[in-house]
């Protein structure tokens, strides 16, 4: 494996750009490792000291973009991104250089660049989640009690713990649908704040909760939302959702 400096992981540390700002669509960045991954495929993984790109966890799947030197000779594509583990404090970059050009960068001074049209559309599909959160408080649903959310472009949900009776599912989507309506034309700001544990709090539509993903700045930008169905398996209910 090549390596562009003798740091082992536990030394490794990676600033998390998206945190600030779900728009900065690049930056730029000095490289603290390349290593081999798959050498018959020829994938690597390249750990750098900030990055605008998400990795998966949350709910929410990796970003995808580029690595790439200053004079564009070499270009590493990302695929994935990730941490190795929940805890780690550095992100690792997975994916090959293009062309085969190279094995590694001539330089350790490099630019990151996201896949914007990916990253807005998993920024709605994430403040859609949150949005839903909000509808069922404003709707007096308050003892549901969010669990997870799925926030992926195939089939998005978030989950509660809690009860909606099959015989009142239909009537609950139809309110969700005209609440979540009302609350992305009120466009209000998305609200970004540390609390005094230092935990991340989103608030989208009215109510917050801890969160390390991206997200839209006002409710508008999320687009039309529809809740396609309810369903329980045991003491979950899954609100399935999708946006246009």
């Amino acid at each position: 494996p090549e390596t562009m400096a003798a740091a082992e992981p536990e030394d490794l540390q990676t600033e998390h750009l998206y945190y600030e700002d779900t728009y900065d669509f690049s930056c730029g960045a000095k490289v603290l490792l390349v290593k081999d991954v798959d050498l018959e495929q020829r994938t690597k993984l390249v750990v750098t000291n900030r990055t605008v790109l998400h990795p998966q966890g949350g709910g929410q799947p990796a970003d995808t973009g580029i690595i790439r030197t200053s004079d564009h000779k070499i270009v590493f594509r990302v695929n994935h991104v990730q941490k190795p583990n929940r805890d780690s404090s550095y992100i690792e970059h997975i994916g090959k250089f293009e062309d085969g050009v190279s094995e590694s960068f001539n330089s350790d001074t490099v630019e990151i660049v996201v896949d914007e049209d990916k990253r807005r559309f998993h920024a709605r599909l994430h403040s859609a989640g949150h949005l839903l959160d909000s509808a069922f408080v404003e709707l007096g649903w308050t003892q549901l009690e969010p669990s997870k959310g799925y926030h992926f472009p195939e089939g998005p949900y978030v989950e509660y713990i809690g009860n909606i009776p099959p015989d009142e599912r239909d009537k609950v989507i139809d309110n969700l649908n005209r609440e979540a309506t009302r609350l992305i034309e009120a466009n209000s700001q998305v609200t970004v704040i540390k609390n005094e544990q230092g935990d991340r709090i989103v608030n989208v539509g009215g109510s917050g909760c801890p969160c390390g993903g991206t997200h839209v700045k006002s409710t508008g930008e999320i687009g039309h939302l529809t809740v396609t169905k309810i369903t329980k398996k045991k003491k979950i209910v899954r609100v399935s959702y999708i946006i246009t």
